[in-house]
């Protein structure tokens, strides 16, 4: 998977890095077998870190949250989260053969 993990006005580091990175294979690897790839941008709005996730699945479907928080981890833990609820919804929807 392809990773593309930037900042508005901010350096991520190499830590928050590695944290994008272990935590999305995690939380993808359960619902999707081949994601592609995943645009991973954080900016500040404020005093809130803001964390704007989109991931495509080989499935052709897309996934994407939003989330913000005081601190920039927190937040894209909040993002990941929501973006772990999403492919759920769509493993129940099946089209009759």
């Amino acid at each position: 998977m392809q990773y593309q993990i930037s900042g508005i006005h901010i350096d991520v580091g190499d830590a928050l890095q590695m944290h994008v990175k272990g935590e999305l294979n995690d939380t993808i690897s359960k619902y999707a077998e081949r994601p592609t790839d995943a645009q991973i941008i954080f900016s500040k709005s404020g005093h809130e870190f803001v964390c704007d996730a989109i991931i495509h699945l080989s499935t052709g479907l897309t996934a994407q949250a939003k989330a913000s928080k005081a601190e920039i981890y927190a937040a894209f833990d909040a993002c990941a989260e929501k973006m772990e609820k999403q492919p759920v919804s769509y493993t129940h929807l099946t089209l009759p053969t």
